[in-house]
């Protein structure tokens, strides 16, 4: 089993994944037009072999969600989705959740910040778009409490779809679209710390975890699975980790017998605390 390392040894190691959100952030700024249609391909052909869904289905969606900014009502929807994922986050009291949303605060640049960001790159990965338009209002659709005679609703039932269907769809699925589209990214250990941080909140558990000293020893388990890939020639050592949850986690129930498997809000929970670790050890800031 690797032992962790720190200090300049390990900031040499990541060297080859990008340092920050704010690098995710300029890279995505300079990505062309036909680099963003391929990315969003690539993205909805994720989704439907992972969640089942018709690709054809997901394009059409994500061009109404987008006519829906044209006609210039999607602020509303936009601001009340981050109010209820606000709401969701706030059930997260693990150390490290505690310790992104003061990070998630930071600025990008004059109109958006860290939470922005990872929330576009979290409902563009369930929507498989690339922009940041039409994911935000698909969180905004999706999670906003239903109104009576909105003039939404069958985008809304879509959208809650989309969520569902990726609720349905097993965590080795899930985590196998996750390392797939973190490659496809190239996102930071910091933009991955978020995302976990979005998944654990939309999918919570609901018996999560009690014990701190669990969730350090899962997190550990991670944490010397990226130490193993840093000695590889493997690019991006960190998408290893969620190779690892596709495998699965479990609890450690002692002398009970079996421990019980991880659910995908605890293994989100886990996999933050252990990307939090690595950043503070030597990866981004």
């Amino acid at each position: 089993m690797s032992t962790f390392t720190t200090g300049s040894e390990l900031e040499d190691c990541v060297a080859e994944e990008r340092p920050s959100t704010l690098d995710d952030h300029v890279e995505d700024r300079l990505k062309s037009p036909c680099q963003l249609e391929r990315e969003q391909c690539h993205g909805m052909l994720r989704v439907a072999e992972a969640t089942g869904a018709s690709a054809h289905e997901l394009r059409q969606l994500t061009q109404r969600l987008a006519d829906i900014d044209h006609c210039g009502a999607s602020a509303c929807i936009v601001a009340q989705g981050h109010v209820e994922a606000d709401r969701m986050a706030s059930g997260l009291q693990a150390d490290a959740a505690l310790c992104i949303d003061f990070r998630l605060l930071e600025p990008l640049g004059p109109a958006h910040d860290k939470k922005w960001f990872a929330r576009w790159k979290f409902w563009s990965f369930l929507l498989g778009a690339a922009g940041p338009v039409a994911a935000l209002t698909l969180q905004g659709l999706a999670l906003r409490p239903s109104e009576p005679h909105d003039a939404h609703a069958d985008l809304v039932a879509k959208s809650r779809k989309v969520l569902e269907s990726w609720r349905r769809t097993s965590d080795t699925l899930f985590w196998h679209a996750v390392e797939d589209y973190v490659r496809q990214q190239a996102f930071s250990l910091e933009t991955q710390a978020y995302l976990m941080h979005c998944v654990a909140s939309v999918f919570a558990a609901e018996a999560p975890m009690r014990s701190n000293a669990e969730r350090e020893r899962l997190a550990a388990v991670l944490t010397d699975t990226y130490c193993d890939a840093l000695g590889t020639a493997a690019t991006m050592p960190s998408s290893d980790i969620y190779r690892r949850l596709a495998q699965g986690l479990e609890t450690d129930s002692g002398n009970a017998g079996p421990g019980r498997p991880l659910a995908r809000g605890e293994a989100a929970q886990v996999a933050m605390t252990t990307l939090v670790t690595v950043v503070g050890n030597g990866g981004s800031h």
